[in-house]
């Protein structure tokens, strides 16, 4: 659901849902795309100023260091670029689906209910 499509739409408004979070980050994994680009000083700032610590790596690897930091527990945030800035992306979601852990058979089958 996050909407930049580019380094330049990355601002401290498009990042202010760190904020938000409980319990808050303390990592951002940001992945710039198919190549890492710099980051601009006021998002260093914004970032410094809320206590997040930036990790940037092009997308890709963005992705697989975020799982690692994830697996090791740590309190961690991915925000990624798409690779292809002018892929089309959907405007709405897909419809959810029933998730299988709420279907009473299943349940009933592992001993749950």
């Amino acid at each position: 659901m996050w909407r930049p499509r580019r380094m330049s739409e990355v601002t401290p408004e498009s990042l202010i849902f760190l904020e938000l979070l409980k319990p808050a980050p303390e990592v951002l994994v940001l992945g710039t795309g198919a190549q890492v680009q710099p980051l601009p000083q006021s998002l260093h700032d914004y970032l410094r100023g809320i206590g997040v610590r930036l990790e940037l790596l092009d997308s890709r690897n963005a992705t697989g260091y975020f799982n690692v930091l994830n697996d090791e527990g740590r309190a961690v945030v991915g925000a990624l670029l798409m690779c292809d800035p002018d892929a089309r992306m959907p405007e709405q979601m897909p419809e959810q689906k029933e998730p299988l852990w709420d279907r009473p058979s299943i349940m009933q089958r592992s001993g749950v209910v």
